[in-house]
């Protein structure tokens, strides 16, 4: 009878993992174009660009859409995918930028006028994860709260940007957000929702977007190379 206890909740745990290993987050940032990478800079594990002007998605993203599956269906590992009960996010985009830099940051043309410490700028109303201060490369920066309005779940229209591929469209929305960044080395972009029931969520780690200012050293490296390879081609036509 031990034995079979023991089994149970073995099996009950591993369950549990398994749901929460298929489960796509709530909030994501994904930056259009971008190619997604392990590690870049001060950065893990985020969507990357270079560009200064680029288009951003804030998703939030509450169940994968599966045309078979009714309203109240829960799917085996608890995932489900029948359509949500209603629920909005109140929804904020967090930029951070090195802390002693001096530059700017808009968004939809509006300016972002003002980075402080991480404490100053948490609006009242939220309360992010604890890693949303500490994660890379936001532990170096001075951070800004944008309200960007609700993001709600009555409709299929939320990609699942999961570590480098994008998934078919589940229960959600996204807002687009188009942001220039000047004079900064370096823009990182997270997402926080409040609920209907004043739960705040946080995108973790590996589900947000970075800019930088520069490509890696290995990306310049093949570009010196690429130049190198035209100096023959150029010797050549002088002659």
């Amino acid at each position: 009878m031990k034995r079979l206890v023991i089994i149970a909740v073995t099996s009950i745990l591993m369950l549990s993992i398994a749901a929460t290993a298929f489960a796509a987050p709530r909030l994501q940032t994904y930056i259009v174009g971008s190619k997604y990478h392990w590690r870049y800079g001060l950065d893990r594990s985020s969507w990357v660009t270079n560009n200064q002007n680029f288009d951003l998605k804030v998703v939030g993203y509450w169940r994968r859409y599966s045309p078979s599956a009714s309203r109240w269906n829960s799917n085996f590992l608890g995932c489900h995918q029948g359509q949500p009960r209603y629920d909005y996010l109140n929804t904020y985009v967090v930029i951070s930028v090195p802390k002693k830099q001096s530059g700017q940051v808009w968004i939809n043309g509006v300016e972002v006028q003002t980075f402080s410490d991480y404490l100053d700028a948490v609006p009242g109303d939220v309360s992010p994860a604890g890693y949303l201060r500490w994660h890379r490369p936001s532990r170096f920066g001075k951070f800004n709260f944008t309200n960007i309005g609700v993001i709600d779940n009555d409709q299929i229209n939320a990609m699942h940007y999961n570590h480098g591929r994008i998934m078919s469209p589940g229960w959600g929305d996204e807002i687009l957000l188009n942001i220039v960044v000047r004079g900064y080395d370096w823009a990182h972009f997270d997402a926080v929702g409040v609920n209907s029931r004043g739960r705040t969520f946080t995108n973790p780690p590996g589900y947000d977007s970075s800019y930088f200012a520069t490509p890696e050293p290995g990306t310049l490296s093949l570009l010196g190379l690429g130049l190198l390879g035209l100096v023959p081609i150029i010797r050549r036509k002088k002659k």
